[in-house]
């Protein structure tokens, strides 16, 4: 019935995590897909073990001969689906064991075939959840009350139709990594989400993980600047001006084109200009605030 994908880069330390959730999973109706960015630890043999002993669910490893970044191994992991529903399961966090049990009754009670998604919380190593408690429970949003409405924030945990993903792969950049957000707020805009107030995923701080990985004011900028580029590029001059989601890509815009060359990839000069007045009269108020 699921599909459960991690890809995965040099993380044989933290890889038995998501393999210990797995087993104590109270339902076992999956697939656990594992993708090998390159790695050049023990993850080949770690895995191969496990291949070798599980017998509760199948375990499917692919490795990539080069490293490019978790956006394009979970977009290879996507195209080795085959059950109804998928989850992404990073190779440092783990969740619990009711986890598949509680997606597969939500599923099996939903008729809805707007829904694209099912969210549930996250909370860290301590128990506490991380970021913001949607509104309601079952709360069913489309991308203008979620985002532009509500704002809800921090980290989340998604269960998605298999379909809706291979439609909707992750949305990729040659210069830098592309958070999965866009990606999420691009399908939110044709499928509804069904968010439950429920933490099934427990978030491990790590110092090599993607978010706590320093980077370069050049490399942060071209990060700014592709993902303005995604949000702003189709929406409409009122929109830009009245939602502050898009006031904030707006600012990031013109910003990041200080710390970045000439771009080939460009706004229009309407939308570039909005974004320079918005830029100019932020600019006290980021003063102030620093």
């Amino acid at each position: 019935m699921f599909n459960i994908i991690t890809p995965t880069y040099n993380r044989a330390h933290t890889l038995p995590r998501v393999y210990k959730s797995l087993i104590q999973q109270t339902t076992k109706t999956f697939e656990w897909i594992i993708v090998d960015d390159g790695s050049t630890d023990n993850t080949y043999q770690l895995i191969s073990e496990w291949i070798k002993n599980t017998t509760e669910f199948k375990i499917t490893y692919h490795k990539l001969n080069i490293n490019k970044g978790k956006s394009n191994a979970v977009n290879v992991a996507i195209d080795l689906c085959k059950e109804k529903y998928t989850i992404i399961a990073d190779s440092d966090d783990t969740f619990v064991p009711e986890t598949i049990s509680d997606l597969k009754d939500i599923w099996t009670n939903n008729t809805d075939n707007s829904i694209g998604a099912i969210w549930t919380l996250t909370k860290d190593e301590s128990g506490q959840i991380i970021g913001d408690k949607f509104p309601e429970d079952y709360w069913k949003v489309d991308f203008k009350t979620r985002v532009l409405k509500h704002n809800i924030e921090g980290e989340k945990w998604h269960c998605w139709k298999t379909n809706v993903l291979k439609s909707n792969k992750m949305i990729l950049s040659n210069e830098c990594h592309i958070g999965e957000s866009h990606t999420w707020n691009h399908i939110n805009r044709s499928f509804d989400f069904l968010c439950i107030n429920i933490a099934h995923r427990i978030y491990f701080h790590s110092n090599d993980g993607l978010i706590a990985t320093k980077t370069s004011k050049e490399r942060k900028a071209k990060v700014y600047y592709n993902s303005a580029l995604i949000e702003l590029e189709n929406v409409s001059l009122n929109d830009i001006i009245k939602y502050k989601f898009y006031r904030f890509y707006a600012f990031q815009y013109i910003k990041s084109n200080l710390y970045l060359k000439r771009r080939t990839n460009r706004l229009s000069f309407v939308k570039k200009l909005t974004c320079f007045v918005i830029f100019m009269l932020n600019i006290p108020l980021k003063l102030v605030r620093t």
